[in-house]
């Protein structure tokens, strides 16, 4: 305890408060303590952007918690690491902590309000000094504490808290301190690093994964004058060394013509350039994190250069740019050769191993990613013209066979804990587990990230993911605010999504977990996608031609659309997992462009608008209904009058349609009975479109004239009352039309879903995770999947 006290003294002097002294972090070496994890509250306070009490936090661990951490004081004091050092001898000399609970919330009133007992009460044979000292270090008021814990140590040595002199020493590799008597040394492992958070002051970091792993997520800055090469030429820009200790990166520096490779080790502020690499681009790492492999931009040759600098050295010639090698533990490595073609190399040089020619079956295997053992690889196979890929591949480098693991999968990766990870060509990464042996999948898959960057490939995801758990991606950030918001009746905005501009169409899934959404594919093409609010993942759900306004299946399996297979419109209904392409709901009924689609809350019908090839009165939209249930599957007619009748929607207990008509020289919102004879109600004042049902009698929509949206509520009876009112400005957000709705409600009719367009600036830069495998589990593990 003494000699914990001398690291933490010699800590103090400069200016570190531990802020978490507790068991786990005093190790033994040979019998030496070791006091480990310096700065881990700092780093987080600066991630935070400031103290405790203005985030919410509380750090420290409850049984060694002092008091003014426990109740989140701004000032934490030297005097606050006395009181954990306390605890912990407390601990060591009874065999429990000062103080004990049910849960953490317990431990902490007891710290804050009851004194702790004498250490003699629970153990007699300890000598008066020391517990005199431990009850000095346990005082509740900072200031009735020992003043630093130099007096603390002396207090332990002496029966009379004087003498027992030490001395003290610092080492380059940590803190050092000493006692006269018997030369015992304890090396305090600080390892701080000081990383530059959005241009603000820098966090303390310690580099060994907190006990349980701590996911920390942080920017990590170029130094000034550099810029990040992001050209497709240069992919991947990113490198992570197995122990994620260090990362490679491609930069150009101010006024140079030529990006070079630039290392860095993360506890560090400083990078190496590495002369010899002015056109190297595909960085990759040899196993043992001491050699940096890169293919040249202008020769297309593969080469390697130590970490240190030094010679750099040709491992192979007709090297492709299409992605970055992997480097296996057997001194082969595994890449993508000139003309598509994928191959195998030693580290040493020599003649390639071709594996598999993309002349033959007309696509480019790309990213390949070797997998423990060596007999086998990931590869994603992409069609030679078009940047669209069918899939992630697993490839037995013995047999060469490749078999699919992931249809329109762009790149994967192969984590230590037992998972594959691949990603979409929307910058979203999705995990499940992986049976190494069969090489096969072995759970459902999960979202566990989004936001990479795809460079100027647009499908292939920037990411770098080390054995140690550490991973690095390309991210791009943007100044704008949230293009997909939640709203409640108040007008009071949630983000959902940060993507500004690249979805619209929302709805909400039955239980508000989910968001249907149409976007843009690859190509330009519309495509329905499903966003995952929980893991923040946005994931493609339909291929093929054009798919637009989507809708729930009441059980939220499925999602209904209208969209094209081949030149012809038709209502389509497709499984929300994305298991299959899904099939037409009427496939006798062709539409003449795309519908707005609503499907009944009861499961039975599919609600569409628009007209039919073939129909009579082509020119004037109706309202149909395609039944989903029973043996009579014959279209019925909802809404049809000589004016446009659009945007039908059903009351959830399916007794009343909504929509609008233009009969009347305006649109406005009707109610009416659905599929049985009854008049119509107009249910706005004004002009009004975009109407929802948010219960079985509210109804909302647009009041155009005003701009705002409206609330109506119902009374059925002879006749039908309705009361409008008004919930908040519409402006902000983008409209639909008189044919599709541009907004969502809620199944519980408290909230809606709105696109907000926003203009963006955007910025391109490495964001590096902490012990991301540990939050994979963990995302895995709440969907079920140990």
């Amino acid at each position: 305890a003494r000699d914990v006290a001398d690291a933490l003294h010699y800590a103090h002097t400069r200016g570190i408060v531990h802020r978490d002294v507790k068991p786990e972090n005093i190790l033994l070496h040979d019998g030496r303590p070791m006091v480990a994890d310096f700065g881990i509250a700092l780093a987080v306070s600066a991630a935070a952007g400031g103290r405790m009490t203005e985030t919410g936090l509380s750090l420290g661990t409850p049984h060694y918690m002092s008091p003014e951490q426990a109740t989140a004081e701004k000032e934490i004091s030297a005097r606050s690491d006395v009181y954990s050092l306390g605890s912990v001898l407390y601990e060591m000399l009874t065999g429990q902590p000062p103080h004990l609970g049910g849960s953490a919330q317990q431990i902490i009133m007891k710290i804050i309000t009851t004194p702790a007992d004498l250490v003699t009460v629970h153990r007699k044979s300890v000598p008066p000094n020391v517990a005199a000292a431990v009850a000095k270090a346990l005082e509740k008021l900072p200031a009735d504490r020992f003043e630093s814990a130099k007096a603390f140590a002396e207090a332990l040595g002496n029966a009379g808290f004087g003498g027992g002199a030490t001395a003290q020493a610092g080492t380059a590799s940590g803190i050092a301190a000493g006692r006269s008597g018997g030369r015992r040394w304890v090396r305090v492992a600080v390892g701080v690093a000081l990383l530059a958070l959005g241009g603000a002051a820098g966090a303390a970091l310690m580099y060994r994964a907190p006990t349980p792993a701590q996911v920390v997520r942080f920017k990590m800055e170029l130094p000034s004058g550099q810029t990040l090469a992001t050209s497709n030429r240069y992919d991947t820009p990113v490198a992570l060394s197995p122990d994620g200790s260090r990362i490679a990166y491609m930069a150009f520096d101010s006024g140079a013509g030529l990006p070079n490779v630039h290392v860095r080790t993360l506890d560090q502020f400083t990078t190496t350039s590495i002369p010899g690499t002015e056109t190297a681009s595909n960085l990759f790492f040899s196993p043992d994190g001491l050699w940096i492999g890169f293919v040249n931009v202008v020769s297309r040759t593969m080469y390697k250069v130590s970490t240190a600098g030094g010679p750099v050295s040709q491992i192979a010639t007709e090297a492709g740019l299409s992605s970055a090698p992997s480097w296996g533990d057997d001194h082969t490595i595994v890449y993508t050769a000139s003309g598509g073609r994928l191959a195998l190399v030693s580290d040493g040089g020599g003649e390639p191993t071709i594996l598999v020619d993309s002349a033959k079956f007309s696509a480019f295997p790309m990213a390949p990613v070797m997998l423990p053992g060596n007999r086998a690889a990931l590869v994603t196979i992409c069609s030679v013209v078009g940047p669209q890929c069918a899939g992630l591949h697993v490839i037995d480098l013995a047999s060469r066979k490749l078999k699919m693991l992931v249809p329109n999968a762009s790149r994967g990766w192969y984590l230590p804990s037992g998972h594959l990870v691949y990603g979409t060509n929307q910058g979203a990464l999705f995990a499940a587990k992986f049976d190494l042996k069969e090489l096969e999948i072995a759970s459902a898959f999960v979202g566990v990230l989004d936001g990479l960057n795809l460079g100027g490939s647009g499908f292939l995801a920037w990411a770098a993911i080390a054995q140690s758990g550490t991973m690095a991606y390309v991210g791009t950030t943007t100044s704008a605010n949230v293009a997909i918001v939640q709203v409640d009746r108040a007008g009071r905005e949630v983000p959902i999504i940060a993507k500004p501009g690249a979805y619209d169409q929302p709805r909400f899934s039955p239980d508000g977990r989910r968001l249907a959404l149409r976007g843009s594919d690859a190509k330009g093409a519309d495509q329905i996608w499903i966003h995952d609010r929980g893991s923040g993942t946005t994931r493609q759900l339909t291929f093929d031609g054009q798919s637009v306004r989507p809708s729930w299946s009441p059980d939220g399996n499925r999602v209904a659309f209208s969209g094209t297979r081949g030149s012809k419109w038709r209502i389509w209904s497709a499984p929300a997992d994305g298991s299959s392409p899904g099939e037409a709901a009427d496939s006798s009924l062709e539409l003449l462009s795309n519908a707005a689609v609503s499907w009944t809350r009861d499961g039975k019908f599919i609600v569409w608008d628009g007209q039919m090839v073939g129909n009579k009165r082509a020119g004037n939209d109706d309202i149909y209904a395609v039944p989903m249930t029973g043996t009579d599957r014959k279209l019925q007619v909802a809404v049809a009058t000589s004016a446009q009748e659009q945007t039908g929607d059903v009351s959830p207990d399916g007794k009343w349609i909504a929509y609008v008509s233009d009969d009347a020289g305006k649109e406005q919102v009707y109610i009416q009975p659905f599929l049985v004879p009854g008049g119509r109600t107009l249910v706005s004042a004004g002009a009004a479109q975009e109407p929802a049902w948010a219960s079985n009698n509210e109804l909302v929509f647009v009041n155009t004239e005003a701009d705002s949206v409206m609330l109506a509520r119902l009374e059925f009876g002879p006749t039908v009352k309705v009361t409008r009112i008004a919930l908040f400005d519409r402006r902000p957000y983008r409209t639909g039309t008189p044919g599709w709705r541009g907004y969502d409600v809620s199944r519980d009719g408290k909230s809606f879903v709105f696109v907000k367009p926003t203009a963006a600036t955007a910025k391109v830069e490495p964001i590096v995770v902490l012990n991301w495998m540990d939050e994979v589990k963990r995302l895995l593990a709440a969907a079920g999947i140990k």
